[in-house]
């Protein structure tokens, strides 16, 4: 096999240098975060394809386990409680349930370790699997860590400008050998079958950065033109502020015609999802999800673009404002009623 780095290390030719014929088993590692889960599921996607017989195990944080769960080729999830000991490192039981994660990881071989996410964290799970094959970024694409790079033996180079799920089909189109032009499939589409007869629509409202919020006011006016088409709003929420944000804003609309969202895992999260007639997201994971799961999806990008989100199906997704334009809810619930028909031929 070329040494790592070379010119013509790309694409990976199986059958050849010491390859197999054709990979038998695979980890692939993408710890975080929920948005990341969700856009390397169309590479997954894409791996599947072209390696019918391929065994997908994937490395993740416990708490978007769920997340790979839901996509019917990837075998086996070793969840890792890596954020819940970097918040309480003194957990015992956090410790034992990711030291017996590590251990089942340790106890398989694999042909090839894939790391898509490329930090510090992903490289040390990615150098713990047993494999004479790892992969992922040169130093220089490590997201600021590139002692990662050190884990892997071959090295791929991010393609400038391009993110999110066309850059993660395109670094598994290098290493497996896959077709990155075949339509997007997230695999989740028919995880919960389909849409329920009650029209909702699910305003997913918060952002795990205060830069991305959309103003109160803002998300008070599209509901209130929501409603009067007729749809009961669902509020999720994640923490106190948000659900603080969110009473606030059921509080102000008719009663019984918004609520907050029941709390519950990320897979009640997605069944929510799934039901829904509309959703209207900020760029967060919940609203990559949707978009997965071929909801019709307004996303409201505030202080980021939209460069990192890649729609299964473009007639269900509108994407408006981003890098510091922030979207008016006129053209929200314009975009809204635009969806609401396309949605209802969907499904």
């Amino acid at each position: 096999m070329s040494a790592p780095g070379a010119d013509d290390t790309w694409p990976l030719r199986w059958g050849q240098g010491g390859l197999p014929d054709a990979p038998q088993r695979m980890l692939l590692v993408q710890i975080s975060a929920m948005g990341d889960q969700v856009q390397t599921l169309a590479a997954v996607s894409d791996i599947a394809a072209r390696w019918p017989q391929l065994q997908i195990d994937w490395a993740v944080d416990s708490r978007f386990a769920q997340i790979p769960e839901l996509h019917p080729r990837v075998r086996h999830v070793f969840a890792l409680p890596l954020k819940a000991l970097q918040r309480a490192p003194g957990d015992g039981a956090a410790w034992r349930a990711l030291l017996g994660a590590l251990r089942g990881l340790r106890a398989q071989r694999y042909d090839v370790v894939w790391d898509p996410h490329g930090s510090l964290k992903s490289a040390l799970v990615a150098r713990a699997a047993r494999s004479a094959l790892r992969v992922g970024y040169r130093a220089a694409d490590c997201g600021g860590e590139p002692l990662a790079a050190r884990a892997y033996r071959l090295h791929f180079a991010r393609p400038p400008g391009v993110h999110g799920t066309e850059g993660r089909r395109r670094f598994a189109a290098a290493v497996f050998d896959t077709d990155p032009a075949r339509p997007i499939d997230y695999g989740i589409r028919d995880a919960f079958g389909t849409a329920c007869a009650a029209r909702y629509a699910v305003l997913a409202h918060g952002a795990s950065k205060p830069e991305k919020l959309w103003p109160q006011a803002n998300w008070k006016q599209l509901g209130d033109g929501l409603i009067a088409l007729g749809l009961q709003l669902v509020l999720p929420w994640g923490n106190e502020a948000e659900r603080a944000r969110a009473a606030a804003l059921v509080a102000a609309w008719p009663a019984g015609s918004a609520r907050l969202a029941e709390p519950g895992d990320l897979r009640s999260m997605a069944a929510l999802l799934a039901g829904s007639s509309l959703v209207v997201g900020l760029d967060t994971g919940f609203s990559h999800l949707a978009g997965a799961m071929r909801r019709p999806l307004v996303m409201l990008f505030t202080s980021t673009g939209a460069d990192l989100f890649s729609a299964e199906d473009l007639q269900l997704a509108r994407t408006l404002g981003g890098n510091g334009t922030v979207p008016t809810p006129e053209a929200a619930l314009d975009a809204a009623r635009q969806l609401l028909g396309a949605g209802r031929a969907a499904g």
